[in-house]
């Protein structure tokens, strides 16, 4: 007789990338850095997740230059060693199937992943994962739900391979002009 291990609660931190500068004379759109105002928002975001305690085992996050940046402002600020971010280039311009690969991919020995990347794949994955009915209670008056700079934590109660539609619950979704309040 085997005896099956129950799967424990994993949870998820999105981060969509800070805002980015537009007027910067980067060469491409994957070096585009993060604008003063993203600079301070990802710095008060990380903040806020010390305060709350949010510290992921992993953090995975794109390479593109505003992503890259917001990671390292926020890992700064939760106390999670640089040279244990894992850099992925799929990230950047991915669908959401590539994000959902990369998270059911983990380790069951890892109970919480940071992943840092763009829409519209982070917004696609959060809906998928948590459901369209987080619209009616999240979505901001201009009708936008996952905003750049923000920080969705999400848990759910099962493998990471077995990370399903519409079976994770949004714990929590913290947004930078929220925080200035």
């Amino acid at each position: 007789m085997s005896l099956k291990i129950s799967p424990t609660k994993k949870t998820i931190y999105l981060a969509r990338h800070a805002k980015s500068s537009w007027t910067s004379n980067a060469p491409n759109d994957f070096e585009r850095p993060l604008s003063e105002r993203g600079l301070l928002n990802a710095r008060s975001m990380g903040l806020e997740l010390a305060r709350l305690n949010w510290k992921p085992d992993t953090v995975i996050s794109s390479s593109a230059l505003r992503a890259n940046q917001t990671s390292l402002i926020l890992c700064k600020n939760i106390g999670f060693a640089f040279d244990h971010i894992v850099w992925n280039k799929e990230i950047y311009g991915a669908y959401m199937v590539t994000l959902l690969h990369i998270l059911s991919s983990q380790s069951e020995t890892i109970s919480s992943t940071m992943l840092v990347g763009h829409n519209p794949a982070m917004e696609d994955l959060l809906l998928h994962l948590c459901g369209e009915g987080i619209w009616k209670h999240h979505a901001q008056e201009n009708g936008k739900l996952f905003t750049t700079g923000n920080i969705a934590k999400i848990s759910f109660d099962d493998s990471w391979e077995n990370l399903a539609m519409h079976e994770s619950e949004l714990v929590q979704l913290l947004r930078p002009k929220e925080l200035q309040r």
